[in-house]
């Protein structure tokens, strides 16, 4: 059978159970993908029909499904009819664990870690319970998709720890109750809603991953609602022209300073690339020199690409070439280039220290907040501006250059929910043409090196 189906604009992976395990699995799992776009629906699906074909085959042979042994023991209670989860996005509940000899022994992931007895345990057994079924958890979560970010496996061991000190609760004993309350002491905490949805999120995932193998009755934690904050949360705002001037006026730019933190030349060309293309940070510390093409018909391209080595994009809708304006040239861009293709540098940006996840915009990103809010730097205090602030401001020189929103989407990758823009590819002349009719609000000078 086809393992995608489209229902209420959004892919499904789906496959059929084998008859012999339909009392455990019920006859159909129905995965909802959360993607309206096949290219980015198939590979997933893909990966998950694999997991379950193995699935199939190890309970065929009476082993553990998926490497998860959270229960030795069969289920009393029949399956649904049909398992229809939501990928990435559900939590989950499991049988007993029983602590004796005959249990399935659970090889720990680096990520366990030793816990102490839960209040009112008497023995050792409960947790280990509480390690293994974590550790279990979180290897299959990680099988399921071998090429996720690293950062993104930290994340989860982030949230995973932060559970573990709110609750010592094995997952086979989780209510909701449990979540609920992880919830509340997060936001006793005074963290950010953000950061308090992102936490249960996680949680809610790993347990997932129990029920989508079948050992666990119930969802605990779906639906769980995080009450909206109190406070409106921080619009971010483009910039004005004066503060533009003061961005682009400091010694970095007159006298040719260099702030330690600020990568060397890319203090300089990261936020004016930004400025007058709305392409994100990563897009453009992540720059190789041949992403910059001359091409004879259409002048100087930008490419944003995911094709080199350590080079990651948002979304596949991210890919394609942005003409670089006259401005940007004008302050001598192209002999910045020229310079570094003469020292055989591969990266654009050279001197910038990727950070601890890999990503050459990170660590860039931290010394730009601090230089644009520096008395020092720009002086600019209002919190509504950021680096990604350059983005807003682009789509809106953008609009007042009455540039359609399918030219500027082209512009600035962003991915639009009309069906008829999957198809064909936007033309490059048009594009160039679009950011010719671009006025900036400020002059940019030629820097000085």
């Amino acid at each position: 059978m086809s393992y995608l189906t489209f229902h209420h604009n959004s892919y499904y992976f789906q496959i059929r159970v084998p008859a012999p395990l339909t009392e455990r699995f019920g006859k159909v799992v129905r995965v909802n993908l959360q993607t309206a776009d096949r290219t980015e629906a198939r590979p997933i699906a893909l990966r998950l029909a694999s997991d379950w074909l193995s699935r199939f085959d190890a309970a065929r042979e009476n082993v553990s499904l998926g490497g998860i042994a959270l229960n030795t023991s069969s289920r009393a209670d029949a399956p649904p009819t049909e398992l229809e989860v939501t990928a990435g996005h559900g939590q989950s509940q499991a049988a007993p664990h029983a602590c004796d000899e005959s249990s399935t022994h659970i090889a720990l992931s680096p990520l366990a870690e030793t816990t102490q007895n839960a209040p009112g345990s008497s023995s050792g057994c409960k947790a280990s319970s509480v390690s293994e079924g974590d550790s279990a958890l979180f290897d299959a979560w990680k099988r399921l998709d071998r090429d996720r970010e690293p950062g993104t496996v930290r994340d989860m061991q982030a949230a995973l720890r932060s559970f573990r000190k709110y609750t010592k609760v094995p997952l086979l004993e989780l209510t909701r109750l449990d979540v609920a309350g992880f919830r509340d002491h997060l936001l006793a905490q005074r963290l950010a809603r953000a950061t308090v949805s992102k936490r249960v999120g996680f949680i809610s995932t790993l347990l997932q991953v129990g029920y989508d193998a079948g050992h666990l009755k119930q969802n605990v934690a779906r639906g769980l609602k995080i009450p909206r904050a109190r406070v409106p949360t921080l619009v971010r705002r483009i910039y004005t022209p004066a503060e533009l001037r003061a961005v682009f006026s400091t010694r970095i730019y007159t006298h040719g300073f260099r702030p330690v933190g600020g990568g060397g030349e890319a203090c300089v060309w990261i936020p004016m690339i930004a400025f007058v293309t709305g392409a994100r940070l990563e897009e453009i510390a992540q720059l190789r020199t041949d992403d910059i093409v001359l091409d004879a018909k259409l002048g100087p391209l930008m490419r944003v690409t995911d094709q080199g080595p350590d080079q990651h994009l948002k979304t596949d809708g991210s890919r394609r070439m942005i003409p670089l304006h006259p401005d940007l040239l004008g302050a001598g861009f192209l002999d910045y280039v020229d310079a570094v293709r003469d020292a055989r540098h591969v990266w654009l940006f050279p001197d910038l220290e990727p950070n601890h996840d890999g990503r050459r915009g990170g660590n860039f990103g931290k010394w730009f907040q601090r230089h644009l809010r520096a008395v020092s730097g720009c002086g600019i205090r209002d919190p509504r501006l950021v680096f990604h602030s350059f983005r807003h401001t682009f789509k809106t020189l953008c609009r007042a250059a009455a540039i359609t929103e399918e030219l500027h989407d082209a512009l600035t990758g962003h991915v639009s929910s009309s069906v008829s823009r999957n198809y064909g590819e936007m033309p490059l002349e048009p594009l160039v043409e679009a950011i010719g009719r671009i006025v900036l609000p400020i002059t940019l000078a030629l820097v000085v090196g």
